[in-house]
């Protein structure tokens, strides 16, 4: 687990040397994820829609934009089952533009936290893949499938207004 950390960090300390800081764009994101199911101890449960609130930092190149980000889900109830759960992720996006549209991809490191103590590892690896089309120049419109954490995980889809400032 450490060393999974201690790369995404690395990973995140390159993409900041990367471009100059009058570069980067500040993403604060807003979503909403739906159609999710938790999967505890082989038992898949579905849940409740959930928000997300996350913060990006990233640069373009010709029709390409890397960065990183955090992301908080917030908590959200099981149906049929009496727990709730959150996550965070700390990731590395990529998002290549074809005009408008654009094909975006993450992965990173997420942590998935029960209200009730579930045997297993709650956090691992995390990746997301989907699309978008930016608006404006300073807002963005995506939905992504993301699967987080490992033993005890959560899947979803995930439909995210990101504004840049």
């Amino acid at each position: 687990m450490f060393q999974r950390k201690s790369s995404l960090f690395l990973l995140c300390i390159f993409a900041l040397a990367a471009a100059p800081a009058a570069a980067f764009d500040l993403n604060l994101a807003l979503g909403a994820d739906f159609g999710g199911d938790f999967d505890v101890d082989n038992i898949s449960v579905s849940a409740d829609t959930g928000y997300t609130l996350g913060l990006e930092l990233a640069f373009k190149v010709p029709i390409i934009e890397v960065g990183v980000g955090l992301e908080y889900g917030f908590s959200r109830d099981a149906t049929d089952f009496d727990f709730d759960a959150s996550y965070y992720q700390l990731y590395a996006i990529g998002r290549f533009f074809i005009g408008p549209a654009y094909i975006a991809g993450r992965f990173g490191y997420a942590d998935v936290s029960f209200s009730e103590v579930v045997e297993g590892s709650t956090d691992g690896g995390s990746w997301g893949l989907g699309g978008g089309v930016e608006l404006f120049g300073k807002l963005k419109a995506e939905i992504l499938f993301n699967s987080l954490g490992s033993d005890l995980s959560y899947e979803g889809w995930t439909l995210r207004l990101l504004y840049t400032f």
